[in-house]
């Protein structure tokens, strides 16, 4: 059986070899080309690459182990944000388009530094990025490695897997550009929705069919059937600090915001944006049932244990297989992209490549590994990732205060590294993550906003 996996591994890395190959071909030294593909990606290749950024392992690990333990609730949270994120997409996403001038965008940082007085902007910028991606670029390593470790259980720890995935993900980002990423994030998303739903339509068959399924979760543990779920989680103010986390997330982690950028005209954004959503509910639905399968007959198991049972053992050898190859792609396919677009961030200068830069990026990437060995999250993939979307959130007035504001008041900056640092704090446990029963992310928010909107008195930019 693990040489079974072994074999689809290698053909995956041959794959990948392949792609960097043409990559680099492709890229003919030109820089625009290398970083941003000249800004002329159609509205198909738009999408996947998109979705592959956003739907990453946690989708066929977090999501159905989320709904496993807390219960279908989120499903009608989940479909309401998504259809909220690209609708938020659309109006932002054009106003962006418009107001960074495409012909000279080279990256966020670079057009902080510009529209504000003072080169702070981009030093908070980049300090905010880096911490807050770190979880969710930890999440990716640790739901591969954990799976590879119980599946092919090669080296004496979590360590081998770990290592092996982290140089691969930063060589591929440094030496292939956006263009192999595009590639490989392409196929992940092909494959990632075909090995959901065949690991979906297996789970409902062998419950006697969707009706059963939940019959016997209603026998079992109703409370699953409902919301705020068995352990309480889902509450009105969880779901609101998610909802607002999650579409703020589109313009706040580079990786997303460099997809905006990169697509061709407008037209091809809207139809990009609009497939995006469709994508995006396909993806979600059938990890109800892969969770709903779990509860019913691995309730009470550890997460790795409920992993490798229902998406390995239950399957046949052949699904079993793709599945560990749309696994790693997927965190291939997250993690090179934020990588990618952090070294991008780092480096001002859009005329050349810049060897030195990439030092940071592979300090991020050790980093990033160590939080995935040493931390005991690997039960929490959901939690990692909204704990990235909720710090990068942060940056919300920073951003929007660029692009719609005249002359953006420093102060911006400066609340926002503060609030950052607060937020870090929280993090931590040396002050609470609740103030008087509120989330202390939607405080930071709310008072960030209010800053920002009363600070700028010289008015909107109109185009």
């Amino acid at each position: 059986m693990m040489g079974n996996y072994i074999i689809f591994l290698i053909i995956y890395f041959l794959l990948l070899v392949i792609s960097l190959v043409l990559a680099r071909a492709k890229n003919e030294h030109s820089f625009s080309n290398y970083r941003l593909l000249n800004k002329s990606v159609y509205s198909t290749i738009g999408f996947l690459t998109f979705a592959a950024t956003l739907f990453s392992t946690f989708t066929l690990l977090g999501l159905p182990n989320f709904f496993r333990v807390h219960g279908i609730g989120a499903w009608i949270f989940l479909g309401v944000t998504d259809v909220a994120l690209v609708a938020f997409l659309i109006f932002i996403g054009q106003k962006i388009r418009t107001r960074v001038n495409l012909s000279t965008f080279s990256n966020l940082s670079t057009f902080l530094l510009n529209r504000f007085t003072t080169s702070h902007a981009k030093h908070v910028y980049l300090f905010g990025i880096f911490i807050f991606l770190l979880p969710y670029v930890a999440i990716q390593i640790r739901g591969v490695i954990s799976f590879l470790q119980e599946i092919v259980p090669i080296g004496t720890s979590l360590w081998f897997w770990g290592i092996i995935f982290t140089a691969i993900i930063l060589i591929y980002s440094f030496v292939g550009g956006l263009r192999a990423i595009i590639y490989s994030d392409i196929f992940q998303s092909i494959i990632l929705l075909a090995v959901t739903y065949i690991i979906a339509t297996n789970c409902i068959s062998d419950s006697g069919g969707i009706r059963n399924m939940f019959e016997s979760i209603n026998g079992s543990n109703p409370k699953l059937l409902t919301s705020p779920g068995p352990k309480g989680l889902m509450n009105s103010q969880f779901l609101f600090m998610s909802f607002v986390t999650i579409i703020l997330m589109t313009i706040t982690q580079p990786q997303l915001f460099t997809r905006i950028i990169i697509i061709k005209s407008n037209k091809e954004f809207r139809k990009m944006c609009f497939w995006l959503g469709i994508f995006a509910l396909v993806i979600i639905t059938p990890t109800i049932f892969i969770g709903l399968y779990g509860s019913i007959n691995y309730g009470d198991v550890a997460p790795n244990e409920f992993w490798v049972n229902v998406l390995v053992k239950d399957q046949n050898k052949i699904v079993g297989g793709l599945l560990l190859i749309g696994l790693v792609a997927a965190a291939m396919s997250t993690s090179d992209s934020q990588l990618f677009a952090l070294e991008s961030e780092f480096d001002s200068d859009s005329k050349e490549f810049n060897w030195k830069n990439k030092l940071s990026i592979i300090l991020f990437g050790i980093i990033s590994l160590l939080l995935a060995i040493i931390s005991p999250f690997q039960d929490k993939l959901i939690s990692f990732a909204t704990l990235s979307f909720q710090g990068t959130s942060l940056l919300t007035p920073l951003i929007l205060s660029s692009v719609f504001f005249k002359n953006p008041n420093n102060l911006t900056i400066y609340t926002t590294l503060v609030s950052i640092l607060i937020f870090c704090l929280a993090i931590i446990g040396i002050i609470p993550a609740k103030i008087f029963g509120i989330y202390l992310i939607l405080i930071l928010l709310i008072l960030l906003s209010i800053q920002t909107i009363i600070s700028n008195k010289d008015g909107f930019y109109i185009q």
